[in-house]
């Protein structure tokens, strides 16, 4: 995930640099500052340690300084305006000496393995316009100083291991458009250092100990496209200016504190909206169906709140959706709605475990998209039989449907599922005997079938599944001998329960629980 996060930011940085290089002016010195920015650069590169034929190999007499790599000077006066030393392998610490390069406008160091703090002459450079220091190591606090960058525009310090809390003196960097600083480990206030930085259009500031509420004031910054505040012990109300934001695209409040109910009109206002996540907070109330009109969503995430209500669902308007999580927000009603998501070709997590569905599986499960990884349906009340045609969606890693009341038999069609890693199907009503064919599952790792009503013996060529290490096959009604080939030599299952069968045979030792001494 940590890679993922890290090429979405560069990504977005890669694409706001070339709008500020565009913009930028040249440089108007004389060029007696050409020495001090060589001598800069040289105690810069001091501090670092670099591979052999790396990026900083040019950086010699040989050569004038602005043809050195990663190296930007000024057309007029050859003054060093930029520094691109990012995904260099590069170790050591940045030094003070940064704050000599008087026109530097952009900085790029990320993505290396730098450390110690970063250093306050940096508060020196008033043309900074691009900080980007994002997946580091860096330590200490976030200078106060900074906030001397009269004109940064992007400053970028996620990923690293600074301290205390954001400085409020940073409230100030009026031109400020991003602000990165996702798992950093900063703590206290954060709404009031950014509260008047109307310029903003991205904010990434997850996984943090960020407290306080979201101001209604939030309305302020239109061209806020990226909130993203997800994990953190922000609290109150979500304020509802947030759903007037007609620019965002993505709104990640993920795993924090919020609580009370969705505005009921906050769809016609969102049509840009595109990354939705609000799970695992303490909303409550309706469950906000105008949701569904967001039809632009691809990733919509509900799940762990206390919304409530009897829903009739329709997704055949989401063809763009890839990660839908409703888990555990208390929801009845039937699960025929499932069919509607046929229409969703990228469709790749499916999550409604743990509310109150009812009904059964619609046949026309088959039809959902081939790009599915993730179907979980358990702890809900959906019964009748398993259909077959789920064996049509073969990238299936992962298959969870217990705690229901499903009956029939496991469709033999599932050893087609050759990606399957999970299945769980316990706490049903599932006669019949256990498919030979889930010995053809060679990646299945985890396989729970227990507190059913399954018979017969269990398939010798379950010993095929080289991978299972989770294997409950508990509170059926099996016979036969235990299959040697399950507990072939290299077989380290981690939990194996086979108890409340009518099993005939004994485990090998490593399996057995020692025997407790009795007390007189």
């Amino acid at each position: 995930m940590k890679a993922v996060k890290t090429k979405i930011f560069c990504l977005i940085l890669a694409t706001i640099l070339q709008h500020v290089r565009v913009t930028f002016s040249l440089d108007s010195a004389d060029n007696r500052g050409n020495e001090t920015d060589h001598s800069a650069l040289l105690a810069i590169k001091s501090q670092l340690a670099d591979h052999p034929g790396g990026i900083l190999s040019s950086w010699n007499h040989s050569l004038h300084h602005c043809n050195w790599a990663g190296v930007f000077c000024g057309h007029k006066h050859r003054r060093v305006t930029g520094l691109e030393l990012y995904s260099s392998g590069l170790s050591g610490t940045v030094s003070p000496f940064i704050g000599n390069l008087s026109f530097l406008q952009w900085m790029l160091l990320y993505n290396n393995s730098l450390s110690g703090p970063i250093p306050q002459e940096i508060g020196r450079l008033f043309r900074l316009k691009v900080l980007g220091l994002t997946n580091n190591t860096i330590v200490g606090g976030i200078p106060a100083n900074l906030s001397s960058c009269i004109n940064l525009q992007v400053l970028g310090l996620g990923w690293n291991k600074p301290e205390g809390n954001v400085p409020i003196e940073l409230g100030t960097l009026s031109k400020l458009k991003v602000i990165e600083l996702s798992e950093t480990n900063l703590t206290g206030p954060f709404f009031n250092v950014i509260q008047n930085l109307t310029s903003l259009e991205q904010i990434y500031a997850s996984d943090n100990a960020f407290t306080g509420t979201i101001p209604d004031s939030i309305a302020d910054m239109r061209n806020l496209t990226n909130l993203n505040l997800g994990q953190n012990l922000l609290t109150g109300r979500i304020p509802p200016s947030i759903f007037n934001l007609s620019s965002l695209q993505r709104l990640d409040l993920a795993n924090n504190h919020f609580e009370g109910s969705i505005p009921p009109d906050m769809h016609l206002n969102l049509p840009q909206i595109q990354f939705l996540s609000l799970e695992m907070n303490n909303l409550t109330g309706p469950f906000p169906i105008l949701f569904l009109n967001l039809t632009n969503l691809t990733y919509l995430e509900l799940g762990v709140n206390g919304f409530t209500g009897r829903v009739s669902l329709d997704f055949q308007h989401f063809q763009y959706l890839s990660v839908l999580d409703l888990n555990y927000i208390n929801l009845t009603g039937d699960i025929n709605f499932i069919s509607t998501l046929a229409n969703c070709s990228n469709l790749q997590f499916m999550d409604f475990g743990g509310n109150g569905f009812t009904g059964s599986l619609p046949k026309t499960v088959a039809n959902l998209s081939t790009t599915l990884e993730w179907f979980n349906v358990g702890q809900n009340q959906i019964g009748g039989d398993i259909p077959a045609g789920i064996s049509n969606l073969i990238n299936l890693n992962l298959l969870v449907m217990y705690y229901n009341e499903f009956t029939g038999t496991i469709p033999n069609e599932f050893g087609n599922l050759q990606k399957l890693m999970t299945i769980d199907l316990s706490s049903n009503k599932l006669t019949g005997r256990i498919p030979n064919s889930l010995g053809n599952l060679s990646r299945l790792s985890r396989l729970y079938l227990d507190d059913n009503k399954l018979h017969g013996s269990i398939p010798s060529n379950l010993g095929s599944c080289q991978n299972l290490v989770y294997l409950d096959l508990s509170n059926n009604n099996l016979n036969g001998t235990l299959p040697n080939t399950l507990f072939r030599e290299s077989a380290q299952f981690v939990e194996l329960d086979l108890s409340q069968n009518h099993l005939k045979g004994s485990l090998p030792p490593r399996y057995q629980q020692p025997k407790q001494d009795s007390e007189d």
